[in-house]
């Protein structure tokens, strides 16, 4: 970070508490006006310094020291692990580092155990409380291998008495077999599973991987690529009967003359799964955005050291399609071009605040028209009075002091009836109410002429 320089007007701070303490600044607005602004401006100047100060401190925490990420092995060798590595230290502050000791657990379960932060999982693997995905990386496809000269004279029970082989020990494989198994009404003790490859003795080898003719190091002389449609009767099931069993798995075709190997002169039919990068749920929620982040907007350069990998790599996917949930960090980032809740809800929010408004404007006429009625009806015991004084200078005041009376009693009658109001103008009236009458009282009878 490039270094910042701030300068200090002369009037320093020093030299402020210098002055304060000789006695030269005097706290009264009227004697010395503008010492106490020449105060003030310090005081500010003084603020802006240690927030400057506070700015530049919490910058510096927010330093760019790298991250470790501890990764369980790469699976099926056709990454470079450290071109890979090189990406991310470009471009960003994460270091993508082996994980220590050759365990014999799987990928999945080191994450459970909190031994490993990342890992390639299969999307079919069991939940694991802990493990979060980040993002599918890529398909694997099952490349399933059967040995030249093997016997499947039984065609409703090929898998009988038979040895597999299942490469990486994958959870994939594992669930495929148990459901060809199941189909076929075999028990594990019917068919043979070893955790070696003899090529003399295994009848059947299971692989699940990316299509990669560049690099087909699973592919065993002797064996052919065996396709899961009903163009052979003896495997008794086809891609779409193992995708409506287990929903992960997809149906797959890999096309002809994909691979220069047996079995592939025509289509492979085939099913295949979603392999996630998953981590643990213990990962800091920035870690995991920056990494799906440099993930996704660095695709191309990873694209181009694996593409049989990191040319899947979306995120247009569900997550609700995944076996694990999502890491926060991985969700906030796919959600970081979505609209706020302010945003979702704007147009209602405007309706809302014009209804308000209209109820408010409705509301604040509906009150000035029922005040200016009180007033009109004010008004009219205003004439009255009037009226009954001018009639003063012809009439005798008894009937006229009655007149008042009613008046008054019709005014108060009307008042506790809400239909005037006991405001400025109602006690107007009754002082000229109280005029009236006195007059009256003191009016001398008028003579009837003789």
């Amino acid at each position: 970070m490039s270094a910042i320089l701030f300068t200090v007007p002369n009037t320093s701070t020093n030299s402020r508490r210098s002055n304060i303490q000789e006695g030269r600044y005097k706290l009264s607005a009227v004697e010395h006006p503008h010492s106490i602004r020449q105060i003030e401006n310090d005081l500010s100047s003084l603020r802006g310094l240690l927030a400057t100060l506070v700015l530049l401190t919490t910058l510096g925490g927010c330093s760019q020291d790298p991250v470790e990420l501890r990764m369980h092995s790469l699976a099926h060798g056709v990454a470079d692990a450290n071109t890979l590595q090189h990406i991310f230290e470009q471009k960003s502050r994460l270091r993508i580092v082996p994980a220590s000791g050759n365990s014999p657990l799987s990928g999945l379960d080191l994450l459970a155990r909190g031994e490993v932060d990342l890992a390639l999982v299969e999307n079919c693997a069991p939940f694991q409380p802990g493990v979060r995905a980040v993002l599918p990386i890529y398909t694997s496809v099952l490349h399933l291998l059967v040995r030249d000269d093997v016997d499947f004279s039984d065609p409703a029970q090929p898998l009988r008495d038979k040895t597999i082989f299942i490469h990486n020990g994958s959870p994939a494989g594992k669930a495929f077999l148990r459901i060809v198994a199941s189909k076929q009404g075999l028990q594990e003790g019917e068919y043979r599973v070893i955790s070696d490859l003899d090529a003399d003795k295994t009848d059947i080898i299971i692989y699940f991987g990316p299509i990669n003719m560049r690099n087909p190091s699973w592919y065993v002389p002797g064996y052919t690529l065996y396709s899961l449609d009903y163009d052979h009767a003896e495997t008794a099931m086809s891609s779409r009967a193992v995708g409506y069993l287990m929903p992960q798995m997809q149906p797959k075709v890999i096309p002809a003359y994909t691979y220069d190997l047996p079995g592939n002169d025509k289509d492979i039919h085939t099913v295949a799964v979603d392999v996630l990068l998953a981590t643990h749920k213990e990962v800091s929620v920035n870690v995991i955005y920056e990494l799906t982040s440099t993930l996704l907007q660095q695709k191309p350069r990873f694209t181009a050291v694996a593409p049989a990998i990191f040319a899947g790599v979306r995120e247009d996917f569900d997550p609700l399609s995944l076996n694990f949930p999502l890491h926060e960090g991985a969700r906030r980032y796919l959600a970081r071009d979505e609209p706020s809740t302010l945003e979702r809800y704007a147009e209602t929010i405007n309706l809302l605040v014009y209804l308000v408004f209209l109820l408010l404007t409705g509301g604040i006429a509906l009150t000035r028209w029922h005040a200016h009625r009180k007033k009109d009806r004010i008004d009219a015991f205003y004439s009255k009075v009037f009226a009954i004084r001018t009639r003063a200078m012809s009439e005798p005041s008894d009937p006229l002091l009655l007149e008042l009376q009613q008046l008054e009693q019709e005014a108060f009658e009307s008042l506790i009836a809400e239909k005037l109001a006991a405001d400025e103008s109602f006690r107007i009236f009754i002082e000229l109410l109280t005029r009236a009458t006195a007059e009256l009282e003191r009016a001398e009878p008028i003579e009837k002429p003789s």
